[in-house]
């Protein structure tokens, strides 16, 4: 998910998000809006005026991309990667007056509340710990359900499973070299962002 910040227009609540599918055909082609795997989309909120919620479901062979709750556009075919990966989110200017727009002509702000991901195994053994721990999704402390974000349930937003006692209990969790997660298929991942100035790329991959 790309946004462009030159390009967001308060006075005709115009806000492009370019959702992407970076592949070997952008690389050939130099430019992924010449592929398949290039959607411009129009957020349906200003996305300066508060934070909102940022959604990538990425499933085999399908993803999907969300605006606080809302499908904006989905893709599949051989773009869509098959191997594990990780998340991205920049925020930056080249100083390049045409794409990004900049230099900027004051500091510009990228404000995050929130980063999460959900990992999705299809390892049988992982199946199973998971069906073990949740025979019930309704008894106290399961770490089951994960709320969805929408404008009915906005508590979601601060929901993270080591901030109720017992939730992480026999969960697995994953870590590489330096304690980082390492994730395969992500079931789905979210991140609360809020944009303030013009001039400067923001991506989410």
């Amino acid at each position: 998910m790309e946004f462009l910040t030159k390009d967001f227009n308060k006075s005709n609540n115009s806000y492009p998000v370019n959702l992407v599918l970076q592949s070997r055909a952008s690389l050939a082609a130099h430019d992924a809006a010449l592929t398949g795997y290039f959607i411009k989309a129009y957020l349906p909120f200003d996305p300066t005026d508060n934070y909102h919620e940022y959604r990538i479901d990425y499933i085999p062979g399908q993803v999907f991309f969300y605006a606080d709750g809302a499908l904006l556009g989905q893709m599949n075919g051989s773009a869509v990667p098959t191997s594990p990966g990780h998340l991205i989110l920049q925020h930056w200017s080249n100083g390049n007056p045409l794409w990004s727009g900049g230099p900027p002509a004051r500091d510009s702000v990228l404000g995050v509340e929130y980063v999460k991901a959900y990992f999705n195994s299809t390892a049988i053994d992982r199946q199973r710990d998971a069906e073990r721990r949740c025979p019930n999704d309704t008894k106290p402390n399961a770490i089951c359900p994960i709320p969805t974000v929408d404008g009915k349930n906005e508590s979601a937003r601060r929901f993270f499973f080591s901030q109720y006692p017992g939730m992480i209990t026999d969960q697995i969790v994953y870590l590489g070299a330096g304690s980082s997660p390492v994730l395969g298929w992500v079931l789905w991942s979210t991140m609360a962002v809020l944009f303030m100035g013009s001039g400067w790329v923001t991506g989410i991959w």
